[in-house]
Parts: C-alpha cells; sequence; structure tokens
C-alpha cells in the first residue's frame, strides 16, 4: 500500500494530541472555551483518542479517567455532561465512556449490565437524553453499544437482536439516514454500525457492502464529504470528512484506498495551526462548537490510516 501522506498524517496527530491536553481543565475534563454542556462525551472521546494514538500521556489519562470515575451515575450509566438526575443518561455517551474506562482497567460491569438492561424488545436502544423529542431509536445508538459489547467480548443473545434491528433499519441506498439531532450527517451513524457489523464478522456481507459503497459514491472530487447547508449553522465539512473516513477505515480493503487517500490529503490541508480541527456548531445547542469531537475523530482516522 503507497501511503502517500503517512509521514505527515503522523506530524498531524502529535498536534492534534496536544491541543486536546491543551483543553483539559483542573477536574482532568475536556471541552472547548470551558463549555460545560458536553464535556463528558467530549472527555470520554479524547481518551479513546489518545490511547489509539499510542501517546505516552500518562498524567493527562489518569486525570481524565479519575474525572469520568467520579462522575459515573449510580446506575452505572453517564449523561453528556455531569449530571443525577433520575433517568438523565445518554445512552450514546454511556458506551463511549464505558469503553474508556475500560481501556484504563476500571471495573465497567455496572454500566455494561445498565446498557443490557436498556434495549428494547425489537433489539434497539433509545437515546435517554431528554432533551431530544424526536429519533429517540436512532439507529446510531445501537451500533454505539453493540460495538462496545462486542469490544469488550461480551457475549450475549441480545447482541445478535441489535444486529437484525440494524439490518432491519438500514435504507436502500445502503446507509442508515441522516438526522440533525445526531450530527446531521449519515457518516455518524455508519461509523458505529460498520465498527459493530465488523467486530461482528459481518465485514463480508451485503449490508457492509452496501454502506461503503455508499461512502464512495458521495465523495467529492476534493476528497472531502460535504452537501451544503446554509439555513443554519451546522458541523463541518471536516467532521463529516473524518467521519466517512472512520467508516471505510473500519475494514478497508484494496478497492478503498485511492478514496481514503483523497480523504486522508483533503484532511491533512485542513488542520488548524494549533493543531485542530474546525468542527462547526451542533445545531441545536446554540454556540455549540464541536472542534473537540471533530479532532478526536480526525485523529483516530489518521491513526488507522497510519496502520495500514
Amino acid at each position: 500500500m503507497g501511503l502517500k501522506n503517512s509521514i505527515n498524517a503522523e506530524m498531524a496527530i502529535d498536534k492534534g494530541v496536544d491541543y486536546l491536553i491543551s483543553n483539559q481543565d483542573k477536574d482532568g475534563s475536556i471541552s472547548l472555551n470551558k463549555d460545560a454542556r458536553w464535556k463528558v462525551w467530549e472527555t470520554a472521546n479524547a481518551i479513546i483518542t489518545i490511547n489509539s494514538a499510542n501517546k505516552n500521556k500518562k498524567s493527562f489519562l489518569e486525570k481524565s479517567v479519575n474525572f469520568l470515575s467520579n462522575i459515573q451515575r449510580e446506575d452505572g450509566s453517564f449523561y453528556h455532561t455531569i449530571s443525577s438526575k433520575k433517568d438523565e443518561y445518554c445512552m450514546e455517551t454511556t458506551p463511549v465512556c464505558i469503553l474508556a474506562l475500560s481501556a484504563a482497567k476500571k471495573d465497567v460491569r455496572k454500566g455494561i449490565e445498565f446498557m443490557l438492561d436498556k434495549q428494547n424488545p425489537d433489539g434497539s436502544w433509545e437515546i435517554g437524553t431528554p432533551e431530544i423529542i424526536k429519533r429517540r431509536f436512532w439507529p446510531s445508538i445501537a451500533g454505539f453499544v453493540i460495538s462496545t459489547l462486542l469490544h469488550l467480548k461480551i457475549s450475549s443473545n441480545q447482541i445478535s437482536k441489535g444486529i437484525d434491528f440494524l439490518i432491519e433499519k438500514q435504507q436502500e441506498d445502503g446507509s442508515w439516514g441522516s438526522n440533525w439531532v445526531y450530527y446531521d450527517t449519515p457518516y455518524y451513524p455508519m461509523h458505529a454500525i460498520l465498527l459493530a457489523f465488523e467486530l461482528y464478522g459481518l465485514n463480508k456481507s451485503m449490508n457492509y457492502k452496501k454502506a461503503v459503497n455508499y461512502i464512495f459514491e458521495k465523495q467529492n472530487n476534493d476528497g472531502s464529504w460535504y452537501i451544503e447547508t446554509t439555513d443554519k449553522p451546522r458541523p463541518s465539512r471536516a467532521l463529516r470528512t473524518t467521519l466517512a473516513l472512520n467508516s471505510l477505515l473500519v475494514s478497508p480493503d484494496n478497492s478503498h484506498l485511492e478514496s481514503v487517500e483523497k480523504g486522508v490529503k483533503w484532511l491533512l490541508g485542513e488542520q488548524k495551526s494549533d493543531g485542530h480541527w474546525d468542527g462547526g456548531y451542533f445545531v441545536n445547542w446554540p454556540g455549540k462548537k464541536e472542534d473537540i469531537y471533530t479532532t478526536s475523530m480526525a485523529i483516530r482516522a489518521l491513526n488507522k490510516y497510519r496502520a495500514l
């Protein structure tokens, strides 16, 4: 594989990691400009990213992991920000936090039990977040839960029920749809669902291939993935592109390489001087910038690319 951009990717990863660390607060959490609205979600993603980048950042990781351990809810769940209110959990933040804690060798049994207990009879999971009124059973939720359970080598018939739910919800074009509540891009559910499929052994299936073909067909000539939207602030081109790249890099083969190379080249050109990627805005939280999450996901995509 002729990885044309591997040296530049290594440098970009280093700069991105330094940027994430520079946004750590005294309590160990990660957020942009101390915006606490999503700091649990952003901290967990930063932990997973820096662990995956194989950087020796022991002090950073210890503080961040301690933050997550200290704010885990009594029932084992997590909310996207600090909360102890009854039933105010987030079923996407919870599996990401459990994955981050498990990498630090923390006891995550309570979180696993919570996730299994919350599955619905049709194999789905509900988001839990009370602010989300519609799309409460979006496929990305099941993707996050199942990929985490499989990563932790949990054996349960509930996992196969969740996989069946995801197969049923896949659309004819190969995607699982897009919604403004879930980062307004089809690649957000895809990157979690394709990982679940790969860990379940479905990366050679027609369902997997249909999803990958959808991503190929949507790539722009410049290497990015984006649809122009002008009606309100939206997640950026960089966020959408890095989620598409993470989706392609779940289980890449030679037919993916040209598309991946183009995407990586575009992504490298978008990194800012301080190491971050512009994430745009989360639509339904006014002023909520997505630079931390986008930088985390960009580093993961580049690290997967580097490992090819």
